[in-house]
């Protein structure tokens, strides 16, 4: 027999659509002031897609939502975005960003797809991730011609195939380590790249944030990503292992917010949940002991960040209440 229903939304495609819907109504924003203040001609039409790509997501997502008759988040929208705010940072920290913001949607709409049952949402997370992934290459190719790309650091091509012959290859926590794998230097690589956009980002939201609380916040923030740079660092020099290609985000002297401070704030937990996922991944990836001590320290340390940052968002009424499951409890004790 066949049974032909209307599948509803699984809590996992209810979790995803609505988290893509609150992230690109924050890109909306960023991206207008990016295209406002942007200097570098061959950098707009990549600013302009990008910001074609979320202003679609919306779309999609709100005819999804109301075709399910789920209320449509409220996200950010033109009072979080000053378009006449002076220029904050620099045309090239624009393209990083951009590259963070692109290395990040492939995952997450990879992610998306995978824990999608319906084939419309199948559909939609594919278009999604190719969207990105053409996003992701036009940055790539402009860093490159710029001279600009964060490239990761080389090491020598393997001469032959060979074993492991005992658990020291493993590591210890004191005396000699084996060198560093390959994958091990590209995970150590990518979070020293990630955490210098984290550094200044959150160095530009403490120059301009309304709120000396909040200044101090995202000032410690960049206080905890500067170390965790250094760990990786001194990680890959102890190594004897070529460091990655650097660079230093430059922040004009501005002290006028492009942003609200929601904004600001739900940015900074934003960014700081995707290093968590990072150092998660980074995690699994080494096999090396120290890094998993350090990689799980880092992550701890990360955590309580953002677990300050939420409370902080409650306080001031800025955290919107995702999706979630019926309060039982609640309802056993409603008044009849």
């Amino acid at each position: 027999m066949n049974v032909s229903h209307n599948a509803k939304l699984t809590s996992s495609e209810q979790a995803t659509l609505w988290n893509t819907y609150i992230s690109d109504t924050l890109s909306i924003c960023v991206l207008k002031h990016f295209l406002a203040t942007n200097q570098t001609p061959e950098t707009n039409p990549i600013l302009e897609y990008a910001l074609s790509i979320s202003k679609d997501h919306l779309k999609e997502i709100t005819s999804i939502f109301n075709n399910e008759k789920i209320p449509i988040p409220n996200g950010f929208n033109e009072q979080d975005v000053d378009l006449n705010a002076q220029k904050l940072w620099s045309d090239t920290f624009y393209l990083r960003y951009l590259e963070y913001m692109g290395r990040t949607g492939l995952s997450t709409y990879a992610l998306a797809k995978a824990i999608s049952t319906r084939k419309d949402l199948r559909t939609l997370f594919k278009k999604f991730l190719d969207q990105t992934d053409k996003l992701f290459d036009m940055v790539s190719d402009l860093s490159l011609e710029k001279g600009v790309y964060v490239r990761p650091p080389y090491t020598s091509y393997p001469t032959k195939v060979s074993y492991v012959e005992d658990d020291s290859f493993l590591g210890g926590f004191f005396g000699e380590k084996r060198p560093l794998l390959n994958v091990e230097i590209a995970h150590l690589g990518t979070n020293i790249e990630v955490n210098n956009v984290g550094k200044t980002l959150l160095l530009g939201f403490s120059q301009v944030a309304q709120s000396q609380k909040l200044r101090d916040y995202f000032k410690k923030g960049y206080d905890i990503s500067a170390n965790q740079v250094t760990i990786f660092l001194e990680t890959l020099k102890k190594d004897d292992t070529s460091y990655p290609s650097t660079w230093d985000g430059e922040i004009t002297e501005s002290t006028t917010a492009p942003f609200s401070d929601k904004l600001l704030l739900f940015h900074t937990n934003m960014i700081g949940a995707v290093g968590i996922a990072d150092y998660g991944t980074a995690l699994s990836a080494s096999i090396r002991k120290d890094l998993g001590v350090n990689y799980s320290k880092l992550l701890l340390e990360t955590a309580q960040y953002i677990n300050e940052g939420a409370k902080l968002l409650i306080k001031n009424g800025w955290m919107e209440k995702p999706p979630s499951s019926l309060d039982r409890e609640e309802l056993k004790n409603k008044p009849r």
